[in-house]
């Protein structure tokens, strides 16, 4: 899988609060698979079962209409300020600013015609940059590879979306260093109903002033939109890894491979059945004899999940 740059890599390997372990919800059948072939599905996000996770066609987050005013209120602070930053990422402003502080009968003239040039200089950006971003964005959605765990594994919810109805299995992941274990780079999933922007508008209104320039690393520049789902979603405390594919590869999701002592545990559901029990047991006795088995239990009273070591 494509990993990050090295600089990339050891920020979000340093990560505090990461769970040591995270665990992967899956059905019976795919255990099997998963257990034979020793690899684990990324996905891109158009196979996630949220419709709103991702987001499919780009967008800023909010009208670049409201940017209008903002911007011009900025200008107008930057020509009154006693000192200025540097302006020169944005040259035309820097001219422009420098130009009116040094003379201001000159305002006289161009402040009527300031609308009417931040007008023209949204509509350039719309139509320009914008555009080059969307075609970006529909370009990268079929290409992530994103790996999705959870900090959990007693989740009922959980167990019924996405382990058969309690019939079903999660694997437990350890992060393990000399082997570069993906998951130690994992990032977790933020919660909020408000959708992901990519820049607040003081941010862009900073960066189109020439103030502060945006992140364009693909890897930091899209961060809020592989890693933001609605609060309807809170209950699973999702984690993730996000990758792409890789040169050669197709379609919309990649088995990778991982190492054996990643595993460390394996809880089967309630109700899995004695079948898919005996199976996913055999299949640990190999170069899997060290991962622990357990089968979880209903709590009737506490309507809760339990797990019992399988000996």
């Amino acid at each position: 899988m494509v990993m990050p740059d090295f600089t990339d890599y050891l920020k979000l390997r340093a990560m505090p609060n990461r769970p040591n372990t995270f665990f992967k919800y899956m059905t019976a059948k795919v255990a099997k698979i998963v257990l034979v072939n020793q690899t684990l599905r990324w996905s891109s996000p158009l196979l996630f079962n949220d419709p709103f996770d991702v987001k499919r066609d780009f967008d800023w987050g909010f009208d670049f209409e409201e940017l209008k005013k903002p911007l011009l209120d900025e200008i107008m602070n930057l020509i009154s300020a006693k000192d200025i930053p540097d302006l020169s990422s944005q040259p035309h402003i820097e001219r422009l600013v420098n130009r009116l502080r040094r003379n201001p009968d000159f305002c006289n003239t161009v402040l009527p015609e300031l609308p009417q040039w931040i007008e023209q200089d949204i509509q350039s950006i719309k139509s320009g940059a914008y555009q080059v971003l969307k075609k970006q964005w529909s370009e990268f959605i079929p290409q992530f590879r994103i790996l999705s765990l959870s900090a959990i594994n007693d989740n009922p919810l959980m167990w019924s979306h996405y382990s058969d109805s309690h019939k079903g299995v999660v694997f437990e992941l350890q992060g393990i260093n000399h082997l570069d274990s993906p998951w130690l780079i994992a990032q977790p999933v933020v919660y909020q109903d408000p959708p992901p922007m990519l820049a607040t508008k003081q941010e862009w209104i900073k960066s189109m002033t020439g103030q502060k320039r945006l992140n364009h690393d693909k890897w930091q520049f899209f961060t809020p939109y592989t890693l933001t789902k609605t609060t309807d979603w809170e209950h699973e405390k999702e984690w993730r890894v996000v990758s792409f594919m890789r040169p050669g590869e197709s379609g919309l999701y990649t088995d990778y491979p991982f190492n054996p002592p990643e595993v460390c545990s394996v809880y089967l559901g309630c109700e899995i059945s004695d079948e898919d029990t005996n199976d996913i047991i055999s299949l640990l006795n190999y170069d899997l004899s060290h991962v622990r088995a357990y089968r979880a239990k209903k709590l009737e009273h506490e309507r809760k999940l339990s797990f019992e070591k399988i000996k």
